[in-house]
């Protein structure tokens, strides 16, 4: 990432910081445009009391593929809201006997809420399956959806995959492949798998907007590539081909990673645990180059909004002393997976807004001297309602999962170890749809609440601390219309 995009982003981060007062408790060618999911499935099982419907993110791709799965179409004529009180089991069709490191629960399969999503790793054709369940009448109803996954060996047959090695050290490098020295550059990267020396150290990852379809791993033995920074979008765009499906992947980072623009980014597996001041990921919020950049020569009216971001079994630890957090961002069609993360400056993950998310089986530990930070922090931009096309940054949260994750440290000096409101007393920013379910939330001695809660409809259930009941409250409210204060749930 450049010197100059890192110091607006920290200017940004600052600005925001300010705002929420710390958190504390008192390609191609052609221009990209967002994806369309999948056609809804035709239930599996005859409509009655209960219709399941399910969409794909997309349904085919190269290996490993991530797909988010939506149920959140499902109907029922028996008076219920279908986003919390119908109980929905996910099967991928994957069953290798993977098991998620932090919830110890299969990796096949997704219970709890509407929304859910997987990495297919091995090339094939899966048949997902929804069931939507009525837990008072028993009522209930599948579907599926199939995805078609191809071979990463295939699809970057000969010299589309490309093995860098400064040292010229192939051995383990695929047959046919092309041998390179140096990282590739510009719209280089377009249509490659770019594969790094394993045991070897390389600069910054640049993936500029004109790119499409680019893995990046590693090959050989040894220890992971290490890689200084990856970024993944050009920083003050000159064209609307944004950078789209883009996989990095099996890399240790020193310093950070940052995804400005574009969809379909998975970043799986990375190590950012080496001694730094920069450790972070960085999703979206670009914003100001939409809008406010004077340089800006794309029309606002051809950005979009992040889509199809996930963030999966990525290691990330920072320091006291870095400029922000270990995960940092927004956006639709959002999936974090198996992370672990904690120690940082400031919040270990903070979301400014989502839609259609899930953040599940991660560790957030949320280790930091101030105590007045959060593992996880959700908010949102205001009170305006999603579109895909951007128009500012007001939309509100909505449909996120939060289930199966390990929330807080018994060394932490927080006090309030999740919040899902508005950053302030002082900010309106609607939050609503959440689904708060089966976490385990670690408390340490200065522990007020474990869980804070600010929006509308808003369900919290299943959840333990320290083998008891969670601790829970309302906060950062005030500015809030009264029509976006409850109702809450605990069923």
């Amino acid at each position: 990432m450049s010197t100059g995009f890192r110091a607006m982003l920290l200017t940004l981060m600052v600005t925001a910081l300010t705002a929420c007062g710390g958190g504390s408790g008192t390609s191609g060618a052609t221009p990209s445009t967002p994806s369309t999911p999948s056609t809804p499935s035709t239930p599996s099982t005859p409509a009655g009391p209960v219709t399941a419907a399910l969409t794909a993110s997309r349904v085919s791709g190269v290996a490993p593929l991530a797909v988010q799965f939506d149920a959140t179409g499902t109907s029922t004529t028996l008076g219920l809201d279908t986003f919390r009180q119908l109980n929905y089991a996910f099967n991928f069709g994957d069953d290798r006997g993977l098991t998620w490191a932090v919830s110890g629960l299969p990796k096949n399969t997704e219970t709890g809420g509407p929304i859910a999503a997987h990495v297919f790793d091995v090339a094939g054709t899966y048949t997902v399956q929804v069931t939507a369940t009525d837990p008072g009448t028993g009522s209930q109803s599948s579907a599926t959806v199939t995805v078609n996954v191809s071979s990463p060996d295939s699809a970057y047959a000969g010299s589309q995959t490309v093995c860098v090695s400064g040292a010229s050290r192939y051995t383990g490098c695929p047959t046919g492949a092309a041998k390179a020295t140096a990282l590739p550059t510009g719209t280089g990267w377009n249509g490659k798998r770019v594969l790094l020396a394993r045991g070897e150290r390389f600069g910054d990852i640049d993936i500029q907007d004109g790119n499409a379809g680019v893995q990046v791993g590693s090959y050989g033995t040894g220890a992971l590539p290490v890689v200084n920074s990856v970024g993944i979008g050009s920083t003050r765009p000159q064209t609307a081909n944004f950078a789209t499906d883009i996989t990095v992947m099996d890399l240790a980072v020193a310093n950070d990673v940052t995804q400005s623009l574009g969809k379909q980014v998975l970043l799986y597996r990375l190590d950012l645990t080496s001694a730094s001041d920069n450790h972070g990921i960085y999703t979206g919020g670009m914003s100001y180059w939409a809008q406010s950049d004077p340089y800006r020569v794309v029309p606002t009216s051809a950005f979009y909004y992040a889509q199809q971001i996930f963030v999966v079994e990525n290691t990330v630890t920072g320091s006291f002393n870095d400029g922000g957090y270990n995960l940092y961002g927004d956006g639709s069609q959002y999936a974090m997976l198996g992370n672990v993360m904690g120690v940082s400056k400031y919040h270990t993950a903070r979301f400014t807004k989502l839609r259609k998310a899930i953040v599940a089986h991660n560790e957030l530990k949320g280790i930091n001297p101030a105590g007045i930070y959060h593992s996880l922090k959700l908010h949102s931009g205001g009170l305006t309602a999603y579109t895909n096309q951007y128009v500012d940054d007001a939309w509100y949260s909505d449909q996120v999962v939060v289930s199966h994750n390990r929330f807080g440290n018994a060394a932490d000096t927080n006090q309030w170890t999740v919040a899902i409101s508005p950053e302030n007393d002082s900010s309106a920013e609607g939050v609503q749809n959440v689904l708060v379910e089966s976490n385990t939330f670690v408390r340490n001695a200065n522990t007020v609440l474990d869980l804070v809660l600010g929006g509308r409809s808003l369900t919290y259930r299943n959840n333990t601390a320290n083998g008891g009941a969670i601790l829970e409250d309302q906060g950062h409210t005030a500015a809030l219309p009264a029509a976006w204060m409850g109702p809450y749930y605990s069923n």
